[in-house]
C-alpha cells in the first residue's frame, strides 16, 4: 500500500498526482484502487469532474456511502462504492473523500481504522492512497505506522524550510534509520542538494519534480512533461515498495544497520546500488553515493 502526502505548501496535488499514478498501472495491466483522503474535502472529485465533464459525487460512490453500508470492506463492496475509470488493459476504481471539510476529517480518521481491511484489499489491488501532510498523516498515523509506503511530496525552498519540514517529520515519526519504506521527493526548485535536504529532514531524498499543470494531469494521458513525473513518482514507490517488502522478509535474519541518509538509495539492498533517477532521468545525488544496507546477523546469538 503507498499512501502518497503533498505538504502545505506544495503545489502539486496529491489527489492529482495519486489518481495519475493509479492511472498509469491501470494502463500498465493492474488492478489499482485509487483512495482520496483529502482531510480538507474532496476538492479532487469537483475537479475531475469538471475535466471529464462527468459527475463523481462522493455521497453516491465514494466514501461517504461505504461507511454508511458498515460493512467489511471487500472487493465486492468497494465495487459498489467506487467509481470506475479503466485505462487500459487494466482496472482503475477510485473512492473520493466528502466534499465537505468536516466530513473529510472524519472519513479520513475512518479511514485509518480500517488499515487491516485495506492492507488485505492491496494483496488484491494496488491501493494508493492520497492525502495532505501534516494533517493527513496525523488522521493515517495506523496506516502509515502500519508499514505502508510512504511518499511525501513537499517545496524545499530554503534551509529554515528544510528544518521546518524535518521537524514535523520527526513530529509524525517519518524520518529515522527505522523507516527505509519513507522517502521524500522534492517539488519545484531548490537551492540545497539532496544531502543537505537529507541531513535537515533526516528523510531520504528520492528524487526531484517539477510543476506541472493539475488540469493537464487530470486529463487521460496528460503532455510528456506529466507523464514524466508519474512515471518518475512510480519508479521511486516501486524501489520502496520493493525494499519495504525484502526488509519484511529479512526480519527474522537481518538487521538494518545505516543511516537513512545512505540506506535507501540502493532500494535493491542485498543486490547492490540501484540508481534512482530525477524526472529528467539523470542519478540523484544519493544515488551515486549507493551503499549496503542490510546486515545479516546470527538468530542463535540472542
Amino acid at each position: 500500500m503507498l499512501v502518497l502526502l503533498a505538504a502545505e505548501g506544495a503545489r502539486l496535488d496529491a489527489g492529482a498526482v495519486g489518481l495519475a499514478l493509479a492511472r498509469r498501472r491501470s494502463e500498465a495491466g493492474e488492478q489499482a484502487l485509487f483512495v482520496d483522503a483529502d482531510t480538507t474535502g474532496s476538492r479532487l472529485a469537483r475537479r475531475l469532474g469538471e475535466v471529464a465533464h462527468a459527475d463523481y459525487s462522493p455521497a453516491a460512490r465514494g466514501l461517504p456511502s461505504l461507511m454508511v453500508a458498515r460493512q467489511p470492506m471487500t472487493l465486492r463492496l468497494l465495487a459498489e462504492h467506487c467509481y470506475s475509470l479503466d485505462a487500459g488493459a487494466g482496472s482503475l476504481w477510485a473512492l473520493f473523500a466528502p466534499f465537505h471539510p468536516d466530513g473529510g476529517e472524519h472519513a479520513a480518521a475512518w479511514l485509518a481504522e480500517q488499515t487491516g481491511e485495506l492492507a488485505s484489499v492491496d494483496r488484491e489491488r494496488s491501493v494508493i492512497v492520497a492525502s495532505s501532510f501534516p494533517a493527513g498523516a496525523r488522521r493515517l498515523a495506523p496506516a502509515v505506522q502500519a508499514g505502508a509506503v510512504l511518499v511525501l511530496l513537499a517545496p524545499v525552498e530554503s534551509v529554515e524550510a528544510a528544518e521546518a519540514l524535518g521537524a514535523l517529520c520527526r513530529g509524525f515519526d517519518l524520518s529515522g534509520r527505522r523507516c527505509p519504506h519513507r522517502a521524500l521527493i522534492v517539488e519545484g526548485d531548490c537551492p540545497l542538494g539532496d544531502d543537505e535536504v537529507g541531513a535537515a529532514t533526516g528523510m531520504h531524498v528520492a528524487g526531484r519534480v517539477p510543476v506541472v499543470d493539475e488540469e493537464r494531469m487530470l486529463r487521460l494521458g496528460g503532455g510528456r512533461r506529466d507523464r514524466a513525473l508519474v512515471r518518475s513518482v512510480d519508479e521511486i514507490a516501486g524501489r520502496l515498495l520493493s525494499y519495504s517488502r525484502l526488509v519484511a522478509s529479512q526480519l527474522a535474519t537481518h538487521r538494518v544497520t545505516e543511516a537513512p541518509a545512505t540506506q535507501v538509495e540502493a532500494l535493491g539492498a542485498l543486490e547492490g546500488p540501484t540508481e534512482v533517477t530525477n524526472v529528467n532521468g539523470a542519478p540523484t545525488e544519493a544515488a551515486r553515493r549507493g551503499g549496503q544496507v542490510v546486515e545479516a546477523t546470527d538468530e542463535r546469538r540472542g
